[in-house]
């Protein structure tokens, strides 16, 4: 990886669960291009069986010739939240029938598209593309915001791959522990 962050980086902000308890960031990167997109279902998986509970993951891509791809897991488009509060608007405005039918879906499509202009989930935009500048051409990163511990089953399935671990929120303990787990040593 060329010019990689610092670990302590302040550049990677997240959004507080409204519950109060702070999700953990882990950024790892991958000498092959499509690695990130298998360990990001491996997480899935687990996540199914109840050993991560993942709040956010962006697969972040640089291919051959340094064009960069980003593929968020949940982060609101305008163009899907305006699709959403157009529906809802229309639900509304069938309830009072006549006018209010179209107005109501346009304001439905409007509001949708602001919140998601205005609301930012999970992992900070801005972070996420300066990823994709670090990364080198052929290689790809898997950006994850974990709202628990690290069990060790997941530890176990992230041995099975091998990655460098680019920033981690947790404490020193869990970052040597997943390390270790992605390294190429037994």
């Amino acid at each position: 990886m060329s010019d990689l962050p610092a670990t302590e980086a302040t550049s990677a902000e997240v959004s507080a669960p409204a519950d109060g308890d702070v999700d953990h960031i882990i950024g790892v990167s991958f000498d092959k291009i499509t690695r990130a997109e298998e360990v990001l279902l491996a997480l899935v998986h687990l996540q199914q069986e109840g050993e991560i509970a993942l709040s956010d993951a962006v697969v972040v891509q640089k291919d051959d010739g340094g064009k960069v791809r980003v593929h968020q897991t949940i982060d609101p488009t305008p163009g899907r939240s305006a699709m959403t509060g157009t529906i809802w608007g229309m639900l509304v405005g069938m309830l009072f029938g006549g006018p209010v039918f179209l107005a109501a879906a346009a304001v439905g499509a409007g509001t949708g598209a602001l919140m998601a202009k205005l609301v930012d989930l999970g992992l900070d935009d801005d972070w996420v593309k300066e990823v994709g500048r670090w990364l080198d051409p052929g290689t790809s990163a898997l950006l994850i915001l974990v709202a628990a511990d690290v069990r060790p089953a997941v530890l176990r399935e992230l041995g099975r791959y091998e990655g460098q671990v680019l920033y981690c929120t947790f404490p020193g303990a869990v970052r040597e522990e997943l390390e270790r787990a992605l390294s190429d040593e037994p």
